[in-house]
């Protein structure tokens, strides 16, 4: 399958999921669908804004968003549907995100280097609709880091558990 396919269904998927979750008060993280070992794969990252997710909030969104996927029959071919929580160590996207975690540590790879450096681990100081600014305590100093040029970026675990 094609990548232009595969981001087909994904823009679909997310189209019939956004009223399911808002109905039952989730946000959407993120949306995968991939070749693995055990064959077609539909991974869908929901979380809360506020107290997490649940295994049964969980099992009622797949409930739901399978029933719809079935009638819809946008996907071909066998898969398998999964849906989670994004866990601790999920990626962070958007300022949303960001802002969601202000004052804890992360760590962000960059697509391309920013004053010759790749990998950051800092403070979230905030977030705009553009970039991040994270306190970097490699150099003891605020950087402002573009979206768009953020390859990977997560909480610092260690930090979280550390205080």
């Amino acid at each position: 399958m094609k990548e232009e396919q595969i981001s087909q269904i994904i823009e679909k998927v997310k189209e019939l999921l956004t009223p399911i979750l808002e109905e039952g008060n989730f946000e959407l993280i993120d949306i995968e669908f991939a070749r693995e070992p055990i064959g077609w794969v539909l991974r869908i990252y929901t979380d809360r804004q506020t107290g997490g997710i649940t295994i049964s909030d969980c099992q009622w969104i797949s409930e739901r968003i399978g029933t719809v996927l079935d009638v819809e029959d946008i996907i071909h071919h066998p898969y398998n549907l999964e849906v989670s929580s994004p866990g601790l160590d999920r990626p962070l996207k958007t300022a949303k995100d960001f802002e969601k975690y202000i004052g804890k540590i992360t760590k962000i790879k960059t697509v391309e280097p920013i004053d010759s450096q790749r990998n950051f681990k800092g403070e979230i100081v905030s977030a705009t609709e553009n970039s991040v600014m994270i306190h970097d305590v490699s150099k003891n100093t605020k950087v402002a880091i573009p979206f768009e040029k953020i390859k990977t970026a997560k909480l610092d675990i260690d930090c979280l558990f550390n205080k």
